[in-house]
């Protein structure tokens, strides 16, 4: 089966590698294509990102319509897209996307932090 989603990670963020596996393991129909933004096929995504999501340093989701999602939503459509019980987590929809981004977007300035730069 060829992959439905693509999932754009940044490939130096370990944070990110892990979710990489994450997906992985648990993606038994492949239907997930994980690609790191600075390899040249993630580079060559990237220019069909939308201008609304130009400036964003984030994980992107690309559904199978090639509708793009970035920050808290595309980390909610991976999981609805690993199905049960990976599904549920995305309860957090609930939660208004301001605040689930600005959650997100917290996480993702300290993310790439070494813990002995603390």
């Amino acid at each position: 089966m060829d992959a439905q989603y693509t999932v754009l990670i940044d490939g130096f963020c370990p944070v990110c590698t892990g979710w990489a596996v994450f997906i992985n393991k648990r993606d038994s129909s492949g239907r997930f294509s994980i690609v790191a933004q600075e390899t040249p096929e993630g580079e060559r995504i990237l220019t069909s990102r939308p201008e609304t999501m130009s400036d964003l340093d984030s994980v992107f989701f690309i559904d199978e319509s090639g509708k793009w999602y970035a920050q808290s939503s595309a980390v909610i459509r991976i999981l609805l897209g690993l199905g049960f019980p990976y599904n549920l987590g995305a309860v957090i929809w609930l939660i208004p996307s301001p605040v689930r981004n600005f959650a997100y977007g917290l996480y993702a300035r300290h993310r790439k932090r070494n813990p002995s730069d603390s």
